[in-house]
Formats: C-alpha cells, sequence, structure tokens
C-alpha cells in the first residue's frame, strides 16, 4: 500500500494466539509496531492544467453529440456528391467536394478530424487550449478537396473519413515547376517528392491528390465493424476518383510503413515509398506530435491505373464493401488487387 512500510517477507512470526484463549500473548520478545511512514503529498495540479483538460474533453464530449444523418440524405436530394452507397448493412458511405457540403456540416467534419487526431496523439492540445479551437479550422480545406465520409445509418455517427486534398494551386502548374504550392506531405518532409518519380513528368499538380486524415472512430472497437469501414472508405476513395469529372492520376502523402500502407496495396496502386526523410511541422503546428508519436513515417508516391483499369478495380472493391464476411472479402480482394512496394533511396 502506498506510504506504508512493510515488513520483510519470510520472517519466522514470534508470537501466537494458543487456540481458546482469547489473544492471550505468547512467551518471547514484543514485536516492534509497525510505523506508518507517511509519503509527502505530490504538488497540487496547476489549475491551468486542469481547465486545459476539461477544455478537451468537452472537445470529445462534442463529437460524440454530432449527427451526419442529414448530409447524406441532402447531397442524394441535390446530387451533389461525387459517390454515395448505402449497402444497408448499416454503413453509409458518401464522397463529396469541400464546395459541395454545407458549412455547418465541414465544421462538424473538423470537429471529427481534431478530436480523434488529439485522441491519438497526433494533435497538440497546448495549441487547441492556447488557440481555442474547437474544430481543425476549415479554412484549411480547398473547395476541391474530397471528403469521404463513413457514417452510422441508423445514428448518423461518422465511423471513418480519409480526405483526399486537392493541390494548393490556383491554376494548375507542371510538378517541376518552381513556383508550384508544395503538398503539405511535402512540406513536412522537406523535398519536392514528386521530382523523384519520371511518372510524374507531364503531369499537372491539378491531377495529383494527398490522402489525409485516414481515421476510423476510436470509440468502434468491434473489429468485424471497422473493417467494414475501413471497406466502405476505399469504395469512396476508388468510387470518387473514377467519377467522370475526376483528373486525378497520382495520390502522394505518407504512412506508417505497417498500417495505412496496407490501404493502398489493397487498391492494387503501384506504389512508391521513400527512405532517408526526417518530417518535421515544427512546434507551432497543430498536427506537429504526428511526426513525434508516431513510429517511421514515410512519404509515397501511388500511380493510378488507366482508367478502364481503374474502373474494373473500383467494381471490385464495391464488391468486397458489399460482402457479408468482411475478412474473406479482404483476402479474395487481395487475390485479384496485388499492389506494388517499391522503394526510393534520398540522401539523409
Amino acid at each position: 500500500m502506498d506510504g506504508i512500510a512493510m515488513p520483510a517477507v519470510g520472517a519466522a512470526v514470534p508470537w501466537h494466539v494458543p487456540s481458546g484463549i482469547p489473544y492471550l500473548e505468547a512467551p518471547g520478545p514484543r514485536p516492534t509496531p509497525l510505523k506508518a511512514v507517511h509519503s509527502p503529498a505530490p504538488p497540487a495540479e496547476p489549475a491551468i492544467v486542469r481547465i486545459r483538460r476539461r477544455y478537451i474533453r468537452d472537445i470529445l464530449a462534442m463529437q460524440e453529440r454530432l449527427s451526419f444523418r442529414g448530409l447524406s440524405k441532402e447531397l442524394e436530394q441535390s446530387g451533389n456528391y461525387l459517390y454515395r452507397a448505402d449497402r444497408g448493412q448499416g454503413v453509409t458511405v458518401t464522397a463529396a467536394l469541400t464546395e459541395q457540403i454545407p458549412r455547418r456540416y465541414l465544421m462538424g467534419l473538423g470537429v471529427f478530424r481534431l478530436s480523434q487526431y488529439l485522441q491519438a496523439g497526433y494533435a497538440s492540445p497546448d495549441i487547441v487550449f492556447n488557440e481555442s479551437l474547437f474544430c481543425e479550422p476549415i479554412h484549411g480545406f480547398g473547395d476541391a478537396d474530397i471528403h469521404v465520409i463513413a457514417t452510422d445509418t441508423g445514428t448518423g455517427r461518422i465511423l471513418g473519413y480519409v480526405s483526399l486534398a486537392h493541390s494548393g494551386d490556383p491554376e494548375p502548374q507542371p510538378v517541376s515547376a518552381e513556383e508550384r504550392v508544395l503538398f503539405p506531405c511535402e512540406q513536412a518532409h522537406g523535398m519536392r517528392l514528386l521530382s523523384l518519380l519520371p511518372a510524374s513528368r507531364g503531369l499537372s499538380t491539378h491531377a495529383i491528390r494527398e490522402v489525409k486524415r485516414f481515421v476510423h472512430d476510436h470509440a468502434m472497437t468491434d473489429r468485424t465493424q471497422r473493417l467494414r469501414v475501413t471497406l466502405e472508405l476505399l469504395s469512396g476513395i476508388t468510387g470518387a476518383l473514377c467519377h467522370p469529372d475526376s483528373r486525378t492520376r497520382m495520390l502522394v502523402g505518407d504512412v506508417e510503413r505497417h498500417v495505412a500502407l496496407r490501404h493502398l496495396v489493397l487498391l492494387g496502386l503501384e506504389v512508391h515509398l521513400v527512405e532517408g526523410t526526417t518530417p518535421d511541422l515544427g512546434p507551432t503546428d497543430l498536427m506537429h506530435p504526428m511526426y513525434v508519436t508516431r513510429d517511421k513515417v514515410l512519404p509515397f508516391i501511388a500511380v493510378l491505373p488507366p482508367r478502364e483499369e481503374a474502373v474494373r478495380r473500383a467494381a471490385l472493391v464495391e464488391q468486397a464493401a458489399t460482402a457479408a464476411a468482411p475478412f474473406r472479402a479482404v483476402r479474395d480482394l487481395m487475390a485479384s488487387l496485388a499492389g506494388t512496394v517499391n522503394s526510393i533511396e534520398v540522401a539523409a
């Protein structure tokens, strides 16, 4: 027990109580009475720490109360979406551009993104508190960013989410252009990733998207449900990329080798991992813990197949998302779509 000095284990007890005699002391030396040892009380927690903890707890509680049930219906009625599916299995997946989503729902997405990254240890609670944030700032959402959202069909609670961020260039720029806006992953890793891959030559920055914020709801612990949500998100990604208006030919981002990389391989993509970078966002960036708490994070470049092949693969992913047994569906999908992973070494 805390604060109590316990006697040595294994020493003979020098006294006993004979049977039938109420607490008579046996001959022999009296045992030394135990003395309580009081540890000094821990220092009082500063009030500001308690206030910050309560502030973060309130953000998480707010996310628990949000429902996006009306978003999918609203987009369906307006026709302003890239992809939507409700397969009658309790999960609805919707993919839409930022400009297609009403502002109130965008703010809700910002709450979800921030709350999940706080729980994962990827967002700075100090910055959230000091800047009075309650959601990831939505001014960072580009109008042409794609948001893929998997929700519980009954409650409207977000179960999973991923973003395909558009280039920050107002007008398309060649990937070799010095004046082009770097993608966030390029900024974090301190290099122009697209110059490493010959396949990027001839592409404009508007033909490339960055995969960001691929997350599941931390409250969802059922493995089968999590896998089903993953398949739904992957079907939303492929569905959005196969939309008639899509011009995306390449994906970039960064991943842990044994985590999100599996999703890219499951899509059958040709993935190039870049080894040798040291990512850092700096202590003033809201998401700087991302590169402190995670294991080794590698930037990647993934080449999309020609459109006809992309449509074929999207159908296979959708078939897997429809299956009643998600684990078997993943095995079948892996047998049908064999993605590749190659490494590119750069000087540290």
